[in-house]
């Protein structure tokens, strides 16, 4: 007789199709190699009567709807399940005390799971009952299932399946006795049981020693932050006190109490999370923070953290020295700004008596006469000299960059915002000085917020309510007339006076002119760090008439640029006047003999009432030069084209620009 006439039968009835695969899994895996197995389930419907050597029902709360569908006098086994073991892992990362919802098929199955696993241990987790046709449930975030993951309720964020509940140990037993197997596979049975039971320790000994090594590195960054760290639990109890509280203290955490904790921190509300209070400890002053420990809506306890406001200021001064090095600090004395003229030495003695001075400047001066140069050797001259040197220049930044470039913002507070946020130029001059450079363009609407962090000395993040007091210097500078924008409705009169409590005028280059050698040949050193192939005399020699005669509209730094130039194109040879830029060598407006005629005679004319400070028009100098009116009209339009004179509207008539000022200059020195 063959192997296959001596197999008996079991057939297995269940509710659900998820149960009746999985109960079907684990008794072929048990049973497959001496018994042939059959599976059905109630909801897919049962379509022949079930006769065999053995029927298996699912729970005892289905065996009334099997039994109708059994064949009389066929042995019949009601299955008791047990907890998935595999599955109970997942439950032990849910925090202590978390909400959720059981979620089985049935009513007596749903409390049956429960019971299970509040005796097996699982007891950490609050567990509320749900099932098909529940009136009223618990809205739980998490639900728990034994493989009924689509009776799930659709509001439900996390779903944790710890599989379907299967037949438990003494139910196997008896299958094996009705089918005289449980001799030869007693072993078997207790081995995937042990198994089982072995490898579910093996987890929690694993989730133990992580928990285990998590709390040592808490712990070990607790005791090294700087700050110290008091926690206490709900019942008022010290449960962290780090190294640096004892430091505090004076004392060891096991001799501090309750009462002495409160007597010398006092009472900080909960409800007033993140609101900082200032406490003398001993000998230290101190900002002392709460926050409190929540699980889900209760409070667990409070963490208390202190810290030092003198290390706060170390660790600030670190900061500015690392902003120091990061060049947010002035490079430039004094004695950098160079120059014998009569100009520039009154304008240096008038800076350094203001630089000790802690009221606003406004620096006015042309484009290039070195008006930041002044901003960071004032700087350096005055009592903030250990500072910052924060510049902002608003002709470089774009409207749209202003604010939060000036007054920082708070993390969130716009897309692409920079996690932690950022702190603002302001802030970063903390302490020292801020040069607001090209004042003139700021946009009108951003002057009444500068205004108001001028006035109040504080500013307020972009996205954030805290205001942040300022410890600043104030140096504007800019090269237009901030009279005449103010005129114009383009610049606000109370900033202006706001800024310009100490005015300071740079000259331009061309009302110093004894000092453009003395510049040339300074710049002329500096492009060979000091030591050139000629000397600086001879190398300007042959050139020095064209730069003295020359006007010099971009001062300073178009002096620096030519210089430049004439090292790059001149390595081996003497610059002469050929090689010098097209401006320097060719413009009209520097040779006398251009100026000839009824031209030179109008212009001397208006020289001469520019002296007698009379004002002048065409009508006067027709009279004046016996020209006539429309030629005196020609002469005053190739002028005005050569950037001579200005022709104003109205009664103030024809002024000198300032090419005009220096051309009458080279007149009066060439002609007598």
């Amino acid at each position: 007789m063959g192997d296959e006439d001596i197999m008996k039968g079991i057939t297995l009835i269940t509710k659900g199709r998820n149960t009746c695969k999985t109960l079907e899994t684990q008794l072929k895996e048990l049973l497959s190699d001496r018994v042939r197995i059959r599976a059905f389930y109630i909801d897919g419907g049962i379509h022949e009567p079930v006769a065999d050597d053995l029927v298996i029902i699912s729970s005892q709360t289905i065996a009334g709807e099997a039994k109708k569908y059994i064949l009389p006098g066929i042995p019949i086994v009601i299955a008791r399940r047990a907890i998935n073991y595999k599955g109970l892992e997942k439950l032990l990362i849910i925090p202590e005390g978390t909400d959720v919802l059981l979620v089985n098929d049935l009513p007596n199955t749903t409390h049956e799971t429960i019971t299970m696993l509040n005796l097996l241990g699982m007891d950490h987790i609050r567990y509320h009952s749900f099932y098909p046709g529940i009136a009223d449930y618990y809205r739980a975030k998490v639900a728990v299932t034994p493989g009924e993951v689509d009776l799930v309720p659709a509001e439900v964020e996390q779903i944790i399946d710890i599989g379907v509940r299967t037949i438990d140990l003494t139910t196997l037993v008896e299958i094996l006795g009705k089918l005289g197997l449980l001799d030869e596979k007693a072993n078997l049975l207790s081995i995937c049981y042990i198994n089982e039971i072995i490898a579910l320790l093996k987890k929690v000994q694993s989730i133990s020693e992580s928990n285990k090594q998590i709390k040592r590195q808490l712990q070990a960054i607790i005791n090294t932050v700087h700050d110290g760290i008091i926690a206490l639990d709900k019942k008022g109890n010290i449960t962290v006190f780090n190294p640096v509280a004892e430091e505090i203290f004076g004392t060891k955490s096991s001799k501090i109490t309750e009462e002495l904790l409160r007597k010398v921190i006092g009472d900080i509300e909960t409800k007033n999370v993140g609101e900082e209070k200032f406490v003398r400890v001993r000998d230290k002053q101190l900002v002392v923070n709460c926050m409190p420990i929540h699980d889900n809506s209760e409070v667990m306890g409070i963490v208390y953290t202190l810290k030092d406001v003198t290390e706060i200021q170390r660790l600030e001064e670190k900061l500015r020295c690392r902003l120091r090095e990061e060049e947010v600090y002035a490079r430039y004395t004094f004695d950098d700004i160079l120059g014998g003229s009569e100009a520039i030495r009154s304008a240096k003695e008038l800076a350094r008596r203001i630089a000790v001075s802690d009221s606003p400047i406004l620096i006015q001066g042309e484009s290039g006469t070195g008006k930041e140069l002044f901003a960071q050797a004032i700087h350096n001259a005055s009592p903030r000299r250990q500072g910052p040197f924060v510049a902002v220049n608003f002709a470089a930044l774009p409207e749209t960059l202003l604010e939060s470039e000036l007054f920082g913002y708070d993390e969130g507070a716009f897309t692409g915002a920079k996690k932690g946020g950022k702190a603002g130029l302001f802030e970063q001059a903390h302490g020292g000085t801020i040069f607001l450079d090209e004042i003139g363009d700021a946009p009108l609407s951003f002057q009444v917020r500068l205004l108001r962090v001028l006035q109040e000395k504080q500013v307020r993040r972009i996205g954030s309510s805290r205001v942040i007091p300022i410890n600043i210097r104030v140096i504007a500078a800019t090269n237009k007339n901030l009279k005449v924008l103010i005129n114009r409705g383009e610049f606000r009169e109370d900033l202006y006076y706001r800024i310009n409590v100490l005015p300071l005028r740079i000259p331009p280059l061309r009302e110093r002119k004894e000092d453009i050698l003395e510049l040339a040949y300074a710049f002329y050193r500096k492009a060979f760090n000091d030591l050139p192939p000629f000397p600086p005399e001879e190398f300007f020699r042959l050139i020095q008439r064209h730069l003295l005669n020359y006007h010099w509209p971009g001062n300073v730094r178009e002096l620096a640029n030519v210089v430049e130039y004439l090292v790059n194109v001149c390595s081996s040879n003497l610059p002469t006047p050929n090689i010098l830029p097209e401006e320097l060598r060719t413009d009209c407006i520097w040779n006398v003999e251009s100026i000839t005629g009824e031209i030179l005679q109008v212009f001397t004319e208006i020289g001469k009432a520019h002296r007698r400070k009379e004002r002048v028009g065409r009508r006067s100098l027709a009279r004046r030069t016996g020209i006539p009116e429309g030629r005196v009209r020609k002469a005053l339009t190739i002028l005005a084209e050569k950037d001579l004179i200005k022709i104003q509207k109205g009664r103030r008539g024809i002024e000198l620009s300032p090419r005009g000022h220096h051309l009458l200059e080279i007149f009066n020195t060439e002609m007598g």
